[in-house]
């Protein structure tokens, strides 16, 4: 069982293949964007995902 901070991921296998060059909307971004915390080091790459 994998846990982190007493948090347990939830995960979900997606088979098959993703589509190339789909773009996620920007306003749709932003919903999910609210929950990066950005790293100082490598801020493009490197996020943490806070849940709700």
């Amino acid at each position: 069982k994998m846990t982190w901070n007493g948090f347990e991921p939830l995960v979900h296998l997606v088979e098959g293949n993703y589509p190339k060059k789909i773009k996620v909307p920007k306003a749709e971004l932003a919903l999910y964007e609210q929950q990066w915390q950005r790293s100082e080091q490598l801020p493009k790459w490197d996020i943490t995902i806070v849940p709700v």
